[in-house]
Protein backbone atom coordinates (compact mmCIF):
# COMPACT_ATOMS: atom_id res chain seq x y z
CA UNK A 1 0.00 0.00 0.00
CA UNK A 2 2.73 2.27 0.87
CA UNK A 3 4.30 1.47 -2.45
CA UNK A 4 1.14 2.32 -4.33
CA UNK A 5 0.97 5.60 -2.48
CA UNK A 6 4.48 6.34 -3.44
CA UNK A 7 3.77 5.48 -7.05
CA UNK A 8 0.70 7.68 -6.97
CA UNK A 9 2.70 10.48 -5.45
CA UNK A 10 5.36 10.04 -8.05
CA UNK A 11 2.79 9.97 -10.84
CA UNK A 12 1.22 13.04 -9.45
CA UNK A 13 4.61 14.69 -9.24
CA UNK A 14 5.31 13.60 -12.81
CA UNK A 15 1.94 14.81 -13.94
CA UNK A 16 2.49 18.03 -12.04
CA UNK A 17 5.89 18.48 -13.55
CA UNK A 18 4.49 17.56 -16.99
CA UNK A 19 1.77 20.10 -16.56
CA UNK A 20 4.33 22.66 -15.52
CA UNK A 21 6.43 21.79 -18.52
CA UNK A 22 3.40 21.96 -20.81
CA UNK A 23 2.40 25.29 -19.32
CA UNK A 24 5.94 26.57 -19.80
CA UNK A 25 5.94 25.22 -23.38
CA UNK A 26 2.55 26.79 -24.13
CA UNK A 27 3.69 30.05 -22.61
CA UNK A 28 6.92 29.93 -24.59
CA UNK A 29 5.02 29.12 -27.74
CA UNK A 30 2.58 31.90 -27.03
CA UNK A 31 5.42 34.30 -26.43
CA UNK A 32 7.38 33.16 -29.45
CA UNK A 33 4.16 33.25 -31.51
CA UNK A 34 3.71 36.90 -30.59
CA UNK A 35 7.31 37.60 -31.50
CA UNK A 36 6.93 35.77 -34.77
CA UNK A 37 3.85 37.88 -35.57
CA UNK A 38 5.71 41.09 -34.73
CA UNK A 39 8.73 40.04 -36.77
CA UNK A 40 6.56 39.21 -39.78
CA UNK A 41 4.83 42.60 -39.61
CA UNK A 42 8.15 44.46 -39.49
CA UNK A 43 9.57 42.23 -42.19
CA UNK A 44 6.57 42.91 -44.42
CA UNK A 45 6.84 46.65 -43.79
CA UNK A 46 10.57 46.54 -44.50
CA UNK A 47 9.99 44.55 -47.66
CA UNK A 48 7.37 47.06 -48.82
CA UNK A 49 9.68 50.00 -48.08
CA UNK A 50 12.54 48.30 -49.93
CA UNK A 51 10.24 47.51 -52.86
CA UNK A 52 9.07 51.14 -52.94
CA UNK A 53 12.68 52.36 -52.90
CA UNK A 54 13.57 49.87 -55.63
CA UNK A 55 10.66 51.03 -57.81
CA UNK A 56 11.60 54.62 -57.10
CA UNK A 57 15.19 53.96 -58.22
CA UNK A 58 13.97 52.10 -61.32
CA UNK A 59 11.56 54.95 -62.13
CA UNK A 60 14.30 57.54 -61.67
CA UNK A 61 16.59 55.49 -63.92
CA UNK A 62 13.90 55.21 -66.58
CA UNK A 63 13.22 58.94 -66.41
CA UNK A 64 16.95 59.65 -66.65
CA UNK A 65 17.58 57.35 -69.61
CA UNK A 66 14.28 57.79 -71.47
CA UNK A 67 13.54 61.46 -70.82
CA UNK A 68 16.49 63.41 -69.45
CA UNK A 69 19.29 62.11 -71.68
CA UNK A 70 17.38 62.55 -74.98
CA UNK A 71 16.20 65.97 -73.82
CA UNK A 72 19.75 67.01 -72.91
CA UNK A 73 20.98 65.76 -76.30
CA UNK A 74 18.21 67.71 -78.01
CA UNK A 75 19.11 70.79 -75.97
CA UNK A 76 22.77 70.49 -76.93
CA UNK A 77 21.80 70.06 -80.59
CA UNK A 78 19.51 73.09 -80.41
CA UNK A 79 22.26 75.16 -78.79
CA UNK A 80 24.66 74.19 -81.58
CA UNK A 81 22.01 75.04 -84.17
CA UNK A 82 21.33 78.40 -82.48
CA UNK A 83 25.06 79.19 -82.48
CA UNK A 84 25.28 78.20 -86.15
CA UNK A 85 22.28 80.36 -87.00
CA UNK A 86 23.73 83.31 -85.08
CA UNK A 87 26.95 82.91 -87.04
CA UNK A 88 24.97 82.82 -90.29
CA UNK A 89 22.97 85.87 -89.20
CA UNK A 90 26.13 87.85 -88.41
CA UNK A 91 27.59 86.84 -91.78
CA UNK A 92 24.34 87.84 -93.47
CA UNK A 93 24.38 91.23 -91.72
CA UNK A 94 27.98 91.78 -92.79
CA UNK A 95 27.09 90.81 -96.36
CA UNK A 96 24.04 93.08 -96.25
CA UNK A 97 26.23 95.99 -95.12
CA UNK A 98 28.72 95.22 -97.88
CA UNK A 99 25.89 94.97 -100.41
CA UNK A 100 24.45 98.32 -99.32
CA UNK A 101 27.88 99.93 -99.58
CA UNK A 102 28.48 98.43 -103.02
CA UNK A 103 24.97 99.37 -104.14
CA UNK A 104 25.56 102.98 -103.07
CA UNK A 105 28.91 103.01 -104.88
CA UNK A 106 27.24 101.54 -107.96
CA UNK A 107 24.53 104.21 -107.94
CA UNK A 108 27.19 106.94 -107.58
CA UNK A 109 29.19 105.39 -110.44
CA UNK A 110 26.10 105.29 -112.70
CA UNK A 111 25.33 108.93 -111.86
CA UNK A 112 28.93 109.91 -112.58
CA UNK A 113 28.80 108.14 -115.95
CA UNK A 114 25.60 110.02 -116.78
CA UNK A 115 27.19 113.33 -115.71
CA UNK A 116 30.26 112.68 -117.88
CA UNK A 117 27.99 111.83 -120.80
CA UNK A 118 26.10 115.12 -120.36
CA UNK A 119 29.42 116.98 -120.19
CA UNK A 120 30.49 115.27 -123.40
CA UNK A 121 27.29 116.44 -125.13
CA UNK A 122 27.84 119.96 -123.75
CA UNK A 123 31.31 119.98 -125.32
CA UNK A 124 29.79 118.82 -128.63
CA UNK A 125 27.24 121.66 -128.37
CA UNK A 126 30.00 124.20 -127.63
CA UNK A 127 32.00 123.06 -130.66
CA UNK A 128 28.88 123.14 -132.84
CA UNK A 129 28.06 126.66 -131.57
CA UNK A 130 31.56 127.91 -132.32
CA UNK A 131 31.44 126.27 -135.76
CA UNK A 132 27.96 127.67 -136.47
CA UNK A 133 26.53 124.17 -137.03
CA UNK A 134 22.92 124.70 -135.86
CA UNK A 135 21.78 121.14 -136.59
CA UNK A 136 24.54 119.57 -134.58
CA UNK A 137 23.99 122.14 -131.81
CA UNK A 138 20.27 121.35 -131.68
CA UNK A 139 20.90 117.59 -131.51
CA UNK A 140 23.55 118.00 -128.79
CA UNK A 141 21.29 120.27 -126.70
CA UNK A 142 18.44 117.75 -127.14
CA UNK A 143 20.67 114.99 -125.69
CA UNK A 144 21.79 117.29 -122.86
CA UNK A 145 18.19 118.16 -121.97
CA UNK A 146 17.03 114.53 -122.12
CA UNK A 147 19.96 113.26 -120.01
CA UNK A 148 19.44 116.01 -117.40
CA UNK A 149 15.77 114.98 -116.99
CA UNK A 150 16.77 111.38 -116.24
CA UNK A 151 19.74 112.32 -114.04
CA UNK A 152 19.27 111.25 -110.42
CA UNK A 153 21.34 113.55 -108.25
CA UNK A 154 19.40 112.87 -105.06
CA UNK A 155 19.66 115.59 -102.46
CA UNK A 156 22.46 117.62 -103.95
CA UNK A 157 23.48 120.25 -101.37
CA UNK A 158 23.44 123.26 -103.65
CA UNK A 159 20.26 122.24 -105.53
CA UNK A 160 21.57 123.14 -108.96
CA UNK A 161 18.74 123.67 -111.43
CA UNK A 162 20.37 122.22 -114.53
CA UNK A 163 17.20 122.37 -116.64
CA UNK A 164 16.92 126.15 -116.22
CA UNK A 165 20.51 126.47 -117.46
CA UNK A 166 19.62 124.56 -120.65
CA UNK A 167 16.55 126.76 -121.13
CA UNK A 168 18.73 129.87 -120.70
CA UNK A 169 21.11 128.53 -123.38
CA UNK A 170 18.18 128.00 -125.73
CA UNK A 171 16.90 131.49 -124.94
CA UNK A 172 20.21 133.07 -126.08
CA UNK A 173 20.12 131.23 -129.41
CA UNK A 174 20.41 132.11 -132.20
CA UNK A 175 20.94 135.85 -131.53
CA UNK A 176 23.43 135.79 -128.64
CA UNK A 177 25.83 132.90 -129.29
CA UNK A 178 28.49 134.33 -126.96
CA UNK A 179 26.09 134.39 -123.98
CA UNK A 180 24.91 130.88 -124.92
CA UNK A 181 28.54 129.70 -124.96
CA UNK A 182 29.16 131.19 -121.50
CA UNK A 183 25.99 129.56 -120.21
CA UNK A 184 27.13 126.19 -121.63
CA UNK A 185 30.45 126.64 -119.82
CA UNK A 186 28.60 127.43 -116.58
CA UNK A 187 26.45 124.31 -117.09
CA UNK A 188 29.62 122.26 -117.63
CA UNK A 189 31.15 123.69 -114.43
CA UNK A 190 27.97 122.94 -112.45
CA UNK A 191 28.12 119.33 -113.61
CA UNK A 192 31.80 119.16 -112.74
CA UNK A 193 31.05 120.45 -109.24
CA UNK A 194 28.25 117.91 -108.91
CA UNK A 195 30.57 115.07 -109.97
CA UNK A 196 33.23 116.21 -107.49
CA UNK A 197 30.70 116.35 -104.66
CA UNK A 198 29.42 112.88 -105.49
CA UNK A 199 32.95 111.53 -105.40
CA UNK A 200 33.61 113.28 -102.04
CA UNK A 201 30.44 111.91 -100.41
CA UNK A 202 31.32 108.43 -101.64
Amino acid sequence: MAEIKENNDMSKAKIGSNKTQENATVKAQAKSGTKVTKNTFFQKALRQILAAILFLVIGAGLIYFLVYQPASKDLATQKEEAARLQNIESQYNALQTDYNTLNTKHEVAVTLVNIYQIQNNINIARIALMDGNDTRLSIALGYVEKDIETLDIGEFPEKIDLTSRVNTVKGYLPDQPQNALQELESLFDDLLLLANNLEITD
